[in-house]
């Protein structure tokens, strides 16, 4: 009888444990665009620069780039940017959308801002202002960070890759990386693809134009 007794109760004990679980799978309440964590971190720290090595198809392109972390208030960083006006042909349309304001003797000057923590990244390039994940280091295969802008347009990024080995060549390392996909709404452009490291931060970003040709670029860190 007690046997009996004992294998009811973790019957029920299974039982209220799975529907639990599925209850939390149709009621989580976690906003996407919340993101916690540190953001005393070195490739937050004030003073940290940037590098970067865009190119397009075989096309090295040089921008003598200056960008840097000049605040950090707990993770969300100003960072300042400048960098020469590329003279590419096939990024032409892009570059004669860049408002004259950012443009001072054939240099790029703005500033960007960003949300830096140990559990992930964001940005705040939307016309509204308001942070947008670029990736959780938690994150599944599958997951989604969508942001619904003021105009009623969602903007959605998708994590679709996820590497638990030592994989991605990175500088004079091989490491691990999270594949984060973003629909455009910019005409010419299907996609955008971010990679990033939980040491490393955003690491390789790449543009994925109509024509099917793709710039890209490694992310390089000075602090890590």
């Amino acid at each position: 009888m007690s046997n009996l007794i004992i294998s009811f109760l973790a019957i029920c004990s299974l039982f209220l444990f799975s529907c639990n679980e599925i209850n939390n799978l149709f009621n989580s309440n976690e906003d996407p665009n919340q993101l916690g964590g540190s953001g005393n971190i070195p490739i937050a720290a004030v003073g940290n620069t940037f590098s970067i090595s865009p190119s397009i198809g075989n096309k090295l392109i040089d921008l003598n780039e200056n960008i840097k972390i000049t605040k950090n208030e707990n993770g969300v960083v100003t960072m300042d940017v400048e960098c020469d006006v590329p003279n590419i042909p096939e990024l032409k349309t892009y570059i004669d959308r860049i408002p004259s304001s950012m443009i001072s003797n054939g240099r790029i000057k703005t500033q960007l801002k960003f949300k830096i923590t140990n559990e992930g990244l964001q940005d705040y390039f939307n016309k509204d202002g308001k942070p947008h994940t670029i990736v959780k280091y938690n994150a599944k295969v599958g997951d989604e960070y969508k942001l619904t802008k003021s105009d009623g347009k969602t903007i959605t990024r998708k994590v679709v890759a996820r590497s638990d080995v030592d994989d991605f060549p990175y500088g004079f390392f091989d490491i691990k990386t999270i594949t984060t996909e973003q629909d455009s709404r910019i005409a010419g452009i299907k996609k955008f693809v971010f990679r990033t490291n939980h040491k490393f931060g955003l690491v390789h970003v790449e543009i994925h134009m109509d024509d099917g040709s793709v710039v890209k670029s490694y992310v390089y860190t000075g602090n890590y």
